[in-house]
C-alpha cells in the first residue's frame, strides 16, 4: 500500500506530455507547477514538442493551455501543425488558446516595451479558460528587444515568478544559439538553465548524409530521469522519443565486434 502510495504521488507531481518515450525517461512529464526549459537550434522540433504538450494536455488530461507566439502567428502554427492530425481547431479557444504576442516595432523603438501589458493579458485569458499549463515559445525574440542586461534579467524574473505565483505548469523555449548571441549576452538567458525546474536540449544534425535528431535531460530538479541523449523522430503523428534504439545503439558491437560509442 505504501510503495502504491509513494506511485501515486511522484506521479501527480508531473503533468503528462502525451510524447511517446518522453514520459518513460522523465518519470512520468514536466514537473507539475513549475517550468521547463526546451533548448533547441532552428528547426530542432521545439515548437512541435511544445504545441504537442499543450494539445494532449487539453484533451486527455482536462488541463487548458496556451501557446504564448513570439515569432510565428497563431495562422502559421496553426498550419503547420495540421499535418500531424491534432484538430487543434476543435480545441480553441476553452481548452486551448493561441496568443499573438509577436512586439510592435514602434513600441519597442520607444524604449517602453515590458511584459507588463502581456501578462495583464495573460492573467485574464487564464482565469476565462482556467489555463494550467503554458508555453512561451521563442522568448529569445523578445528578449533581444530590450535594451540593456539589466532590462532583460528584469523581465525574465517577472515572468518566471508569474509562472510560479499562479502555478502554472510553464514550457519555454530559446534558440540554442541565443545563450551564445552577443546581440543578447548569454548572462541574461544562461542564467535561466539555473532557474527552472528543467532543462531539456534537443539537438538535430546530419551524420554521414543522414539526419539525426537526439534529445536530453540535462536537468531535473526533485527527480530521477533518464540522463543519456535518446534519439527522436517527427513524424506523422507528432514528436516520439526512442530511448531503447539510443543505447542499443551505443552498445552493440560494429563490424569489428567493438562496441559502439559509449559503451562499457
Amino acid at each position: 500500500m505504501t510503495k502504491v502510495q509513494s506511485h501515486m504521488e511522484k506521479a501527480s507531481d508531473k503533468a503528462l506530455t502525451g510524447i511517446a518515450g518522453f514520459d518513460d525517461i522523465t518519470g512520468g512529464g514536466l514537473p507539475r507547477g513549475r517550468t521547463t526549459l526546451l533548448v533547441g537550434g532552428a528547426g530542432a522540433g521545439k515548437t512541435v514538442m511544445a504545441l504537442q504538450f499543450l494539445v494532449h494536455g487539453a484533451r486527455h488530461c482536462k488541463e487548458p493551455g496556451i501557446f504564448v507566439a513570439f515569432e510565428e502567428c497563431a495562422e502559421r502554427i496553426l498550419t503547420n501543425a495540421n499535418s500531424f492530425g491534432w484538430d487543434i481547431e476543435a480545441l480553441m479557444p476553452k481548452k486551448l488558446f493561441i496568443m499573438n504576442a509577436q512586439p510592435s516595432p514602434g513600441l519597442v523603438q520607444s524604449g517602453d516595451f515590458d511584459l507588463g501589458g502581456m501578462l495583464a493579458a495573460l492573467e485574464l485569458q487564464t482565469r476565462a479558460m482556467r489555463a494550467q499549463r503554458i508555453v512561451l515559445d521563442a522568448l529569445d525574440v523578445v528578449m533581444a528587444l530590450l535594451p540593456d542586461l539589466d532590462a532583460r534579467r528584469r523581465e525574465i524574473y517577472r515572468l518566471h515568478e508569474w509562472l510560479l505565483a499562479h502555478q502554472m505548469t510553464g514550457l519555454i523555449t530559446l534558440k540554442a544559439d541565443a545563450l551564445e548571441s552577443k546581440d543578447i549576452n548569454p548572462q541574461a538567458l544562461g542564467f535561466m538553465q539555473f532557474m527552472v525546474d528543467c532543462n531539456v536540449i534537443l539537438n538535430h544534425g546530419v551524420v554521414h548524409g543522414i539526419s539525426e535528431r537526439t534529445l536530453r535531460v540535462q536537468k531535473y530538479r526533485g527527480s530521477s530521469f533518464d540522463e543519456d541523449e535518446s534519439p527522436f523522430v517527427i513524424g506523422n503523428r507528432g514528436l516520439e522519443v526512442r530511448p531503447d534504439c539510443g543505447k542499443r545503439l551505443r552498445h552493440e558491437p560494429d563490424a569489428d565486434g567493438v562496441a559502439g560509442p559509449g559503451a562499457g
